[in-house]
């Protein structure tokens, strides 16, 4: 079996067992186990608790008492007590299971006071590789694959869309965040595929970048971890990579370092944030420092088109507004530099005389340039000379701060109607200039409109600029290893 065949089992099972499967609220077992029949996985789903009755159902589904006793199984969730967790895997062996996740914690994570839990996870591993039985955990969350409705996690169960965003990650809470980050409705995001690899006893990191970098459906790899365990290795692996990786390390500072220890037995010491930064500088991995700033470079990727600059024309409707893009622009490396002659010469035909005759292009009131026609000419006038477009007018969903007769007419209801009748007009000006248009605003049916045609936006002027940046990034090291190959 190869390794991609072999991962993708975890991702795509035809048969599934939960061994200590349990009617207790909020526990990691039932809240697997209910997300899995809620979500309506395809497969089949048998549930085993060494403590069932003959003859006992559990969600109207049989409660088996061994594994030995349920039909043949593609995937075992293992989720006992830490103590059981060896027994348990030699049923696995003893049935031929070849994939297994183990959601038990108290092995390598319990290092700083109970070393002989890291001696345990040792010999669970070197049990279950002898016997082609390879594991994911423990000590983890669980996996989802969004389009194979497929969500075994243990966590909020969220209405997660479809996306091109695939992650794979040590920490279990930190999936949690990446999952409704990426479900924020108007983000335009979602997710593919995400696992929680926990302790990581066997499979790695590495060994997912691997599968995505094969996986059709996924098209941007996120990677969270409070560690590196093997920097030569890990490198080799990213190099190869063909797909953009945003790589979100924590664990940075001296006492993260030793959080990380306690969390996931996780090595995040001075020395592997010297390695990091070497990854950084050699790998083309897009850094990240939350996971906010993951989901947003991700979502810079709705469109095919990378920048092939870093020189940004802003558009607004107010001066102020102009000057906070201009700080934020800059502070991550983007260039605001003034316009052309022949643009201002352009852009004076189809703007009052106001206008701020500079870039950011600051139109002020904005009645004149609301003709669908116009204003897509003003905004390839600004593209000929950039490399990308920012659009800083600011659309507000919560309507409930205003305070307009329902009767009455307000900027907000009639910029909301003019972006729905000509999304398709921005949509097309990205396609045929080549170049990317950013736009601030908040989250919701708006921002989902853009983002269906390619357009990312932000709610705030830093996440959009260092979002951009990050993508540079990206760009500029496919450059280089274009002209390597040469």
């Amino acid at each position: 079996m190869t390794l991609f065949d072999l991962i993708d089992k975890f991702f795509n099972p035809k048969a599934i067992a939960l061994i200590g499967a349990s009617r207790k609220p909020f526990g990691a077992a039932n809240t697997i186990m209910t997300a899995i029949l809620h979500k309506r996985f395809p497969g089949e789903v048998y549930l085993v608790n060494a403590s069932a009755q003959e003859g006992e159902k559990l969600f109207d589904l049989p409660l088996y008492k061994r594994l030995q006793d349920c039909p043949k199984v593609d995937l075992v969730f293992i989720i006992v007590p830490g103590k059981y967790v060896k027994s348990v895997i030699e049923d696995c062996i003893e049935c031929k299971v070849t994939n297994g996740i183990i959601i038990s914690s108290g092995f390598k994570e319990s290092i700083l006071y109970d070393k002989r839990k890291v001696d345990l996870e040792k010999e669970i591993v070197e049990l279950a590789r002898a016997n082609g039985l390879r594991l994911i955990g423990p000590n983890c969350n669980g996996i989802v694959n969004i389009p194979a409705s497929f969500y075994a996690f243990f966590g909020p169960r969220l209405k997660v869309p479809v996306g091109p965003l695939s992650v794979v990650s040590r920490g279990g809470t930190a999936s949690g965040f990446i999952l409704m980050g990426s479900s924020i409705f108007g983000r335009g995001l979602g997710i593919n595929k995400l696992v929680n690899l926990g302790d990581a006893c066997d499979l790695t990191i590495g060994d997912f970048l691997t599968y995505y970098n094969e996986d059709v459906q996924t098209k941007v790899i996120g990677v969270y971890s409070e560690g590196i365990q093997d920097g030569p290795e890990f490198l080799k692996v990213i190099k190869k990579i063909k797909k953009p990786v945003i790589l979100y390390k924590s664990g940075q500072s001296e006492s993260g370092q030793r959080a990380a220890l306690s969390h996931v037995g996780a090595l995040a010491s001075a020395s592997t944030n010297s390695i990091y930064q070497g990854f950084l500088a050699q790998s083309g991995a897009i850094p990240a420092n939350s996971v906010e700033e993951m989901l947003d470079i991700a979502a810079g990727f709705s469109n095919s088109i990378l920048p092939s600059g870093n020189k940004i024309g802003i558009f607004t409707f107010g001066g102020s507004l102009g000057v906070m893009m201009t700080d934020a622009a800059e502070k991550y490396g983007l260039s605001v530099t003034p316009l052309k002659q022949s643009q201002v010469d352009a852009l004076n035909q189809m703007l009052p005389e106001y206008w701020s005759h500079s870039n950011p292009v600051d139109v002020t009131d904005g009645a004149s340039v609301y003709e669908p026609s116009n204003l897509m000419k003003i905004f390839q006038i600004i593209l000929e000379e950039f490399d990308a477009l920012f659009i800083i007018a600011p659309v507000f969903e919560n309507t409930a701060i205003f305070d307009y007769a329902e009767k009455e007419m307000n900027f907000q209801q009639m910029y909301k109607g003019f972006i729905r009748q000509n999304i398709k007009r921005f949509g097309a000006l990205v396609q045929n200039s080549g170049k990317p248009i950013y736009v601030l605003g908040e989250y919701g049916e708006i921002s989902n409109l853009f983002y269906q045609n390619g357009i990312p936006v932000y709610d705030a002027f830093d996440r959009m600029a260092k979002a951009y940046a990050g993508l540079y990034h990206y760009a500029q090291h496919l450059k280089r290893s274009e002209s390597i190959k040469k």
